[in-house]
């Protein structure tokens, strides 16, 4: 467990500048810029319709994505 923690601070002091803090993802989510471009694009393409409530795993993705589509922090990272 400890070494798992000695990987992780190491993997902030070396890309802490590439990882932001999203506001519009639960749970405090910390994410690397390039999956935060990754989001926003499978956002776009994404068709967002009514699921099942059997379907709970793409619900709660497509409700995830669906947040990306209008993302202001997007606009900052592409420049």
């Amino acid at each position: 467990m400890a070494q798992i923690e000695l990987l992780i601070k190491e993997y902030y002091s070396r890309h802490g500048g590439k990882i932001i803090d999203c506001p519009f993802q639960p749970g405090n989510l910390k994410i690397s810029e390039k999956a935060c471009l990754k989001r926003y694009v499978a956002a776009q393409r994404k068709r967002f319709e009514t699921f099942k409530v059997e379907d709970l795993f793409n619900y709660f993705v497509s409700q995830g994505l669906s947040r990306c589509q209008q993302c202001p922090i997007i606009n900052n990272l592409a420049s």
